[in-house]
């Protein structure tokens, strides 16, 4: 009996290891590519989000490998995710496959339903005690952790590299000894092994003329790099320290009520309300995004890059919004918004891209006043 679940970036080691420990065996699916895709987009409705099609295809792949079990997270919130699982069970059952779809509740993890959902995936009911669910949920938070202060390391370390590629040669090693680390005590170890592979690489010296740009939108086009067209690694290759809070873990962090940087972007949001700040989470990313964006022009920032489904009306609600702040010097910080879908261009995104950095160089170096 094998279970899977959708492919999104460097999230996997902490899923493979949240049903593994439950006694459960895990088929990976294959990184989100072309050819994969098209069978999402053929079973799915045309309007639908991009993130349905992608997962969808993943599910696709999964069950024409023998896998019997689907875990999906589901949410009760505004956004259209929340709802992807059922309409997705019913479209691939329609299609004749065999299998049992399991729901990843992350609304309030406080209720503790995802105890519920752990011992569901177990066919081996000694892994059901209370103390290995304890255990696998250690261990799953620490590989998100891990994986956030890797891909953080990464985005503020590519636009140094002397050699190109380096940084992302050494992600995947990191991802890869996140992944081979299966105790809490390994994994602390890790931590430090990490670090000391990004300190490895060559760089050359910090002179301030990198761009400090940060990185934000929808959460599965924001982390997996097939969705994005790897945006973040072609911001560092030109020249910008991408700064990215979003991650599975920062979600966790959240939905256990624990995540103070997400409560004060939510503060920053609110206390804008005379000029269109969100009050409450609309679906997506979109509550945080515009406190993200404040807070970013605080500190100083040299660019905004907004990423988000085609057609997310959360998401392009909050472009509004930033827009007219901008646009009536509201912040000084210069946005840049990016809708994926599976029409998206990799020459018009590079052409795009390209063309901000040049204007961020240029107000940089006019501030600074070296131009």
């Amino acid at each position: 009996m094998l279970v899977t679940f959708p492919h999104m970036g460097n999230c996997w080691p902490a899923f493979k290891s949240l049903c593994e420990n439950m006694g459960a065996g895990v088929y990976l699916p294959n990184e989100n590519n072309t050819q994969q895709l098209k069978v999402g987009l053929k079973h799915s409705p045309e309007w639908v989000c991009f993130p349905f099609k992608v997962t969808l295809s993943n599910f696709v792949e999964c069950l024409e490998n023998d896998v019997n079990k689907i875990v999906m997270a589901t949410d009760c919130g505004p956004c259209r995710f929340g709802f992807y699982y059922a309409v997705q069970e019913r479209i691939l059952k329609d299609l004749g496959y065999k299998f049992d779809m399991y729901h990843l509740p992350q609304g309030d993890l406080l209720t503790f339903e995802w105890a519920d959902f752990l011992r569901s995936i177990c066919e081996d009911k000694s892994y059901a005690t209370t103390l290995n669910i304890y255990r696998t949920a250690r261990v799953y938070l620490m590989k998100s952790q891990l994986i956030q202060i890797a891909e953080k390391l990464e985005g503020k370390t590519r636009c140094y590299e002397k050699n190109k590629g380096d940084t992302t040669r050494c992600l995947k090693r990191c991802v890869r000894m996140i992944d081979d680390a299966k105790t809490y005590s390994q994994l602390r170890k890790t931590r430090w092994k990490i670090k000391d592979e990004f300190r490895k690489i060559d760089q050359q010296k910090h002179n301030g003329k990198a761009l400090k740009v940060g990185l934000t939108g929808e959460i599965q086009v924001t982390l997996d790099p097939f969705v994005n067209h790897d945006i973040k690694r072609k911001l560092g290759e030109m020249g910008c320290e991408v700064h990215m809070d979003l991650s599975l873990y920062d979600w966790m962090k959240h939905k256990f009520h624990i995540n103070f940087h997400r409560k004060y972007v939510e503060y920053l949001s609110k206390i804008h309300k005379k000029i269109g700040g969100i009050q409450m989470d609309i679906g997506g990313e979109a509550y945080w995004v515009l406190g993200e964006y404040i807070n970013w022009a605080h500190k100083g920032f040299d660019g905004f890059v907004h990423i988000y489904p085609f057609t997310c009306m959360p998401e392009i609600t909050a472009k509004s919004i930033i827009t007219k702040w901008y646009g009536d010097e509201r912040f000084d910080l210069p946005p840049a918004f990016f809708g994926f879908d599976e029409h998206a261009g990799e020459a018009g995104l590079v052409t795009r891209l390209e063309a901000y950095t040049d204007l961020l160089k240029a107000k940089k170096e006019k501030r600074n006043g070296t131009r």
